[in-house]
């Protein structure tokens, strides 16, 4: 293997759906000086066509999820949705009810150099969040409500930083798995660089986000994503970090009180895995694993807050350096 060069692996076949995307997405890679390696099973086409294309492979045997099938499914497992959603659980339990459930996403990244259109996730979904009306849940009801919105100034453990609303699914699914305790107010607020907020509203706001195609047959959102995916990639090792916090309002037998729980990650270094990269990462990894051993039982598509059995979770995240601290603050009479 070459010195110095980040290696890539890519995990998919039995099928030329789930295969042939993961070889362009390799072809890509190699052109910009990556190394790609593959895992598959030696029963699915992968095993013969990837060696074919020229990546080395390594062949695991597989089995399906116990129970046969695929009948189990957590939507959105990452870090915001999904780590979040399972720390909005662990806030909510041992609460006879909830007035308001917050959740808030901040961060920070010291690397050199860094442009301030550098992007830790998909263009398309950073695009979406900005542009894009997002649902809060006020007064027992949904509405939508102009993108950024709420401007407010939120205590992490990183600091103060200035949140803002934003598209995101914990407002679509929390004020549902716990309605049987009341749940009257629920949004999400995320802390994005000012400087990437201003240029991202230039651009807006010129009507590069508008998804509709044009009397020229292109929308200005493809040549806009286009443009951004064009930019120079980041590099391979990040200093960053990732905060998450959960702030859930209600009462317990004792009274009034409000639970806060903070997770923050930082980056590693070998292999080298950005904070939002761990953070969003992990958590996918530990589900997929209790979906395989059979901890993960309900039945269909699941939220994480209503099926991920939060303390093996919360070890899983913890034995990987990711540790979330809880709160409680009690109302004086």
């Amino acid at each position: 293997m070459r010195a110095n060069v980040l290696t890539v692996v890519i995990a998919g076949g039995g099928t030329g759906g789930h295969l042939y995307p993961g070889l362009a997405v390799a072809e890509a890679l190699v052109a910009r000086g990556r190394r790609v390696e593959f895992v598959g099973t030696a029963n699915g086409i992968e095993a013969r066509v990837v060696p074919a294309a020229g990546f080395p492979i390594h062949l695991l045997s597989g089995r399906q999820l116990r129970g046969g099938g695929v009948g189990r499914a957590v939507l959105g497992m990452g870090s915001a949705p999904g780590t979040t959603n399972v720390l909005a659980r662990l806030g909510a339990d041992g609460l006879a009810r909830i007035d308001a459930m917050r959740v808030y996403n901040g961060g920070a990244d010291f690397t050199p150099g860094r442009g301030a259109l550098s992007f830790g996730f998909s263009p398309a979904t950073l695009l979406d969040e900005l542009s894009q009306r997002p649902m809060v849940f006020t007064k027992g009801r949904f509405r939508s409500v102009p993108p950024l919105s709420g401007g407010e100034d939120f205590r992490f453990d990183l600091g103060t930083q200035r949140v803002r609303r934003s598209l995101h699914s914990e407002v679509a699914t929390l004020p549902l798995s716990f309605a049987d305790k009341g749940i009257r107010e629920c949004a999400f607020k995320i802390a994005y660089d000012p400087a990437f907020i201003e240029r991202m509203r230039l651009l807006i706001g010129l009507g590069l986000a508008d998804p509709r195609v044009g009397p020229r047959g292109v929308a200005p959102r493809d040549v806009l994503l286009d443009a951004l995916r064009a930019l120079p990639p980041g590099p391979d090792v990040v200093d960053d970090r990732d905060a998450l916090a959960v702030v859930v309002e209600g009462r317990d037998r004792r009274g009034p009180l409000t639970v806060r729980i903070e997770l923050t990650a930082g980056p590693q270094r070998r292999p080298p895995l950005s904070a939002v990269a761990r953070n969003t990462g992990f958590p996918a990894a530990i589900v997929a694993g209790m979906l395989l051993d059979g901890r993960i039982r309900a039945r269909g598509v699941q939220p994480p807050e209503t099926c991920v059995p939060v303390p093996s979770f919360l070890r899983a995240l913890s034995a990987r350096g990711l540790v979330a601290r809880r709160r409680v603050e009690r109302s004086r009479p």
